[in-house]
């Protein structure tokens, strides 16, 4: 590795050090809540591919974000949590495919096919609680994707890609509580 890599390597492992003290100090002070769909399916693949048996970051497993951030953790609480059971009811459980690999900066993610479904949940959870806005409306659109590496990816990539596509039934919307320790499943609401 020349030095310029070396400066590049200790730059990510420094903004990643950062990120993960400014995200703990966050958690502690106005921790968030997020609503995903877990893709437990993936896990024998990616798990594979990662070299591990378990896969999850910070507490949450595979998944495709419906809405990051949803509320403060705090002010959720029983009538949003019936809110939520009573949002999911409304969506019918939906079959679905991880089909490609692709990268946003710093992120390896594998693509589902349909999207159309996972966005139409944003927009439901979007018109029932205006105040939320996908990553704080940061894009003009949104992606669905299911992260399974942050910065260099840890083995070939191509080795990912030959395992697609993955199959999977989107069954459940859970809410992710943040802590200071990592995220926690504060409750799973069932489709249909």
């Amino acid at each position: 590795m020349t030095g310029n890599g070396s400066r590049v390597g200790g730059s990510q492992q420094l903004r990643a050090t950062v990120g993960a003290v400014v995200g703990r100090t966050m958690a502690r002070l106005r921790p968030e809540s997020v609503l995903i769909v877990p893709v437990l399916d993936a896990e024998p693949t990616v798990g594979a591919w990662l070299g591990t048996t378990k896969v999850d970051f910070y507490g949450v497993p595979l998944h495709i974000t419906v809405m990051c951030p949803f509320l403060p953790a705090r002010s959720v609480r029983q009538p949003e949590e019936e809110q939520i059971a009573e949002l999911a009811a409304g969506i019918v459980p939906f079959d679905y495919a991880l089909t490609h690999r692709d990268t946003f900066p710093g992120v390896h993610y594998l693509a589902p096919e349909p999207a159309a479904p996972f966005v139409a949940i944003t927009e439901s959870i979007q018109h029932r609680w205006p105040s939320c806005q996908p990553y704080r409306g940061a894009y003009d659109s949104v992606i669905p994707h299911m992260t399974v590496a942050f910065g260099d990816p840890p083995a070939d990539p191509a080795e990912l890609e030959r395992a697609l596509p993955i199959v999977a039934t989107a069954s459940e919307v859970w809410l992710m509580s943040q802590t200071p320790r990592g995220w926690r499943t504060q409750r799973r609401f069932p489709l249909g």
